[in-house]
């Protein structure tokens, strides 16, 4: 520990050093979620988590020249070994504005200064691919393209067919439909985790990460050290959850009784409203076809 002395001779503690090195926080960990990629950035790691297209890979801190933000969108540089080859370019699009400035401002305060000597890496090189628990999903933008693409079609035959007025009101009745699944399916899906994965699954108690406007946001970690999160609106600092140990990404908190109950109801009448919106769309696309 350093010491000095001002006029009067009396020796003081220069602290400056010590309280610099007490004093500063520690990173956060961040997750910046796009329209369609997701990366992640958890302190004390020295990669980027990038998530798109159904592949997981993880962007070394010491292949990454910078990073960059522009109003809702995140762009990872990686380094080149060739001064005229273009960059690759990691990008998120359509995060939120404060997102995107807090995830840039972590990510430039751990990366590496770069050297003015010696042989650049190709940072393509080291990017290395985390091996995915389960196949990938269809892309659920795809799927509701097809969906409206479909009643479209079947609104506009009703309509030349049978009546102009049911291209305004068919349309509604399938909104209805739609919400009605959506409802059943992720309630069902919920229901069928919490009971379910207790069971079959592991059971951890996951820790507090951050809020958002709308949740809070509890990490948990899998048998094979990956980090996962998870949102729930209840809970404390610690929350009980079990996951699958086959998707170790699909966890599920612990439900009351009760809880259980609702869920179930909710579910029901979310069928409910699906059948009876399908069915009558059905029902009239049908009375068309017979004409």
């Amino acid at each position: 520990m350093a010491c000095a002395c001002h006029d009067g001779g009396q020796p003081f503690v220069d602290l400056s050093r010590h309280m610099h090195m007490t004093t500063t926080p520690a990173l956060p960990s961040l997750v910046l979620r796009g329209s369609s990629a997701t990366a992640r950035f958890e302190d004390g790691l020295d990669y980027v988590q990038w998530e798109q297209g159904g592949r997981v890979t993880r962007i070394p801190l010491d292949a990454i020249e910078t990073a960059r933000g522009l109003d809702r969108s995140f762009e990872v540089v990686l380094t080149t070994a060739e001064a005229d080859r273009p960059p690759a370019v990691y990008a998120v699009h359509d995060a939120g504005a404060a997102a995107v400035t807090a995830f840039v401002a972590a990510l430039e305060a751990r990366l590496p200064e770069g050297a003015a000597e010696g042989p650049r890496v190709d940072g393509e090189e080291l990017i290395t691919e985390v091996p995915a628990g389960h196949p990938p999903r269809p892309s659920k933008r795809n799927l509701v393209v097809a969906v409206i693409a479909v009643f479209a079609v079947i609104d506009v035959t009703v309509a030349v067919l049978r009546e102009p007025a049911w291209a305004i009101a068919l349309p509604f009745l399938q909104i209805f439909a739609c919400a009605g699944a959506f409802m059943a399916l992720t309630l069902g899906r919920g229901l069928y985790d919490a009971l379910r994965l207790p069971k079959h699954g592991i059971t951890v108690m996951a820790e507090l990460d951050h809020y958002t406007d709308k949740t809070k946001v509890y990490r948990y970690v899998d048998q094979d050290g990956e980090l996962h999160f998870y949102r729930e609106s209840t809970g404390g600092q610690q929350l009980e959850l079990s996951y699958d140990p086959c998707n170790p990404s699909r966890a599920s908190a612990r439900q009351s009784l009760y809880g259980q109950v609702m869920m179930a109801l909710m579910a029901v009448v979310g069928l409910g409203m699906a059948c009876g919106g399908l069915g009558f769309t059905g029902y009239q696309i049908f009375l068309a076809l017979r004409r």
